[in-house]
């Protein structure tokens, strides 16, 4: 029997700081993948995302064995949240690396991925590097680029370029940030895994609706996940009004959790456009409230700036939900060729035209959420991630 090999996984949040968004459910599942392919895993992290209920039910600064099949060490950060500066990280890697087999850096730009860096050269201990999406050209220059830039000539293209592997979860992540980049890097392409068992089971229709007051006979379109500048709600609201004149009783259901107050621009552009009835707010879902959400939903919209994958189009897809993406989501090349989703670019009306073909024929969009179901499950499920991963970690 193979030698099991230790692995640990440094981000700066993780489950169930679900505020956060995509990132942390897609880090849990790389856990359990690793430890399908028979890793001895741990964590370190910090309490960033956790509400003070969730703070409550943890431990902080110590190890936990209690949450999870494997050790989560978790310490409280200071100052900007996006940073999450963490003194208490920085010494535990540096006593604590050494006994690892190799690193799984969960970001790029947050103090502990720096640490785990540096304490993983000190060590001598390979790692690899998971981008999430934050090195893409758009997401550079998005937010906080002169850091960025400083911090890139600081170390984060020396981090990059000494990896043992950078893993991108798209063909369109891995060649756009190569070519921005332009550095050399060893790269290999493992897609996100989504837990496809938890949509075997769809919830009955009607759920959502009955708690927010909405009628069978309504049509709702749906953006699920954090409410972001760069996911593209705007250039819903601007074409709404048109769509409204057509079918009068559609409602756009914005779910999640808001950054830099963005929701207050939106709600500006609601109220001159006037159709605030037809808007409807509902903050961060559970899991299982977002599920009941999608599977009542006709239509799943993300005309994004930029996405490295889209996990929020994969559950979609798993509620048998079509789909409308920008070109600039990771996964639109992919599931384009499929014809399981609309792929639609932002400078021209084919969002308004994509929405209206779908919205006036209900057959084909039973037709391609149930192509979409299948190819979700054929390409994103565990079975399918973690031969690929087990190449890569145990070979």
């Amino acid at each position: 029997m193979p030698t099991q090999k230790r692995v640990l996984q440094v981000s700066p949040a993780y489950y169930p700081a679900i505020s956060i968004g995509g990132p942390i459910f897609t880090n849990l599942t790389f856990s359990k993948a690793l430890e399908d392919i028979n890793c001895q895993i741990e964590v370190v992290t910090t309490t960033q995302g956790l509400s003070k209920a969730q703070l409550e039910q943890i431990t902080v600064g110590e190890k936990s064995i209690s949450e999870f099949s494997y050790p989560i060490w978790r310490f409280p950060f200071y100052g900007y949240s996006n940073f999450t500066f963490s003194p208490g990280i920085f010494f535990w890697l540096l006593k604590h690396t050494r006994q690892f087999d190799m690193v799984v850096f969960q970001a790029v730009w947050n103090f502990p991925i720096l640490a785990a860096y540096l304490a993983c050269k000190w060590h001598k201990v390979p790692y690899v590097v998971i981008p999430h999406g934050s090195l893409y050209d758009e997401t550079f220059h998005l937010k906080s680029s002169k850091f960025k830039r400083f911090f890139f000539s600081l170390y984060v293209k020396k981090m990059l370029m000494k990896a043992h592997r950078i893993l991108f979860s798209t063909q369109d992540e891995e060649l756009k940030v190569k070519k921005f980049l332009s550095i050399p890097l060893k790269s290999s392409i493992i897609p996100n895994i989504v837990d496809v068992q938890k949509f075997d089971n769809l919830p009955e229709k009607g759920t959502f609706r009955s708690k927010f007051s909405i009628s069978k006979d309504q049509i709702i379109l749906t953006h699920f996940g954090r409410v972001t500048i760069k996911k593209g709600i705007n250039f819903v609201l601007e074409i709404l009004p048109e769509l409204i004149q057509n079918y009068p009783t559609i409602v756009y259901v914005i779910a999640g959790s808001e950054e830099d107050n963005y929701i207050n621009e939106l709600r500006a552009i609601i109220e001159q456009k006037q159709i605030e009835k037809h808007i409807i707010f509902t903050g961060l879902l559970s899991p299982n409230e977002g599920i009941d959400l999608l599977a009542d939903s006709d239509v799943f919209i993300l005309p994004s700036l930029s996405e490295n994958f889209g996990m929020s189009v994969v559950e979609a897809m798993l509620c048998e939900i079509p789909v409308i993406i920008s070109e600039h989501v990771g996964i639109a090349m992919d599931i384009k060729n499929e014809a399981c989703a609309k792929v639609i670019k932002l400078e021209d009306t084919s969002l308004k035209d994509a929405l209206m073909d779908l919205i006036a024929d209900s057959n084909k969009r039973i037709e391609m959420g149930q192509k979409g179901r299948e190819f979700a499950k054929r390409n994103y499920s565990y079975e399918a991630i973690e031969i690929k991963l087990d190449q890569l970690i145990n070979r």
